[in-house]
């Protein structure tokens, strides 16, 4: 009796699992007509549920609640799609994520607008070429805006570009500056490692050389907020030689830096 009882329960428990999940296949490929490498598939809470293999084929298992997904891969735009209860094939092209310098939030989304309409005719090339095995899709691709996210963004910059300002501003000749720095080692035989400074938004203190300085002269002007200072200390840095601008860093050397799109850290 109780082997029947333990029985019936795991007949109901498969049934209703069965009734509560959809296998949903497809392909991927991007808007060259080529086939990315590993697109990752997220479910609507950004879970990763699964990638497409070599080929941009994938399929995986869902529940029937599930009205959307996110595609996901290096060197393409997120593309969120709606799929329908009846939908259980997807062929799927990502746009390129591109970089738009120097460009309004407006303009961007107006030109990602454009290749994001181009679309329908990348779908009847690739259906004709083999790629695809339908011509029309059964599942909704949403064209989202980047204009919130970069409006919200260039607005923290104007609060950092503003604090940054008012630092250069507080400082004076005499006072101690520390410039962070990244490395690149040179491989001349000379065992040099060339440093760069990072962009003034760069947040955090825990870098890998910082060099001490004290200013001996600040300028301002339209191409920024200029502050000459003398090296006085590089022992904090993990690489040995040190060169910057193709000069050795030594204590006694004389560099400049402009705080307008380089970080200080003020001591």
């Amino acid at each position: 009796m109780r082997f029947k009882i333990i029985y019936f329960l795991l007949l109901l428990f498969c049934i209703f699992s069965a009734f509560g999940q959809r296998t949903l296949s497809g392909r991927v490929i991007g808007e060259d007509l080529e086939t990315p490498f590993e697109i990752k598939i997220f479910n609507q809470d950004t879970t990763e549920i699964g990638k497409t293999d070599l080929n941009g084929y994938f399929k995986i298992e869902l529940t029937k609640e599930t009205e959307n997904l996110i595609f996901a891969g290096l060197g393409y735009e997120w593309s969120t799609i709606s799929i329908p209860e009846n939908c259980n094939y997807l062929e799927i092209i990502l746009l390129f994520e591109y970089t738009y310098d120097f460009m309004s939030s407006n303009k961007i989304d107006r030109l990602r607008k454009k290749r994001f309409e181009k679309l329908p005719d990348l779908r009847k090339q690739a259906f004709q070429d083999g790629l695809f095995m339908e011509n029309k899709k059964c599942f909704i691709q949403q064209f989202e805006p980047y204009k919130p996210e970069l409006d919200k963004i260039e607005k923290q910059l104007k609060e950092l570009s503003k604090e940054n300002k008012r630092s250069f501003k507080r400082l004076e000749v005499g006072d101690t500056i520390t410039i962070p720095f990244s490395g690149t080692y040179k491989y001349d035989g000379s065992e040099r490692t060339s440093l760069f400074v990072y962009s003034y938004i760069v947040e955090g203190e825990d870098f890998d050389c910082k060099i001490k300085g004290v200013v001996t002269k600040k300028q301002k002007n339209r191409k920024g907020y200029f502050l000459t200072y003398k090296v006085t200390e590089t022992n904090n840095c993990k690489f040995k030689s040190i060169i910057y601008n193709d000069k050795p860093v030594e204590v006694g050397q004389i560099f400049e830096q402009n705080m307008k799109y380089f970080k200080v850290i003020i001591d």
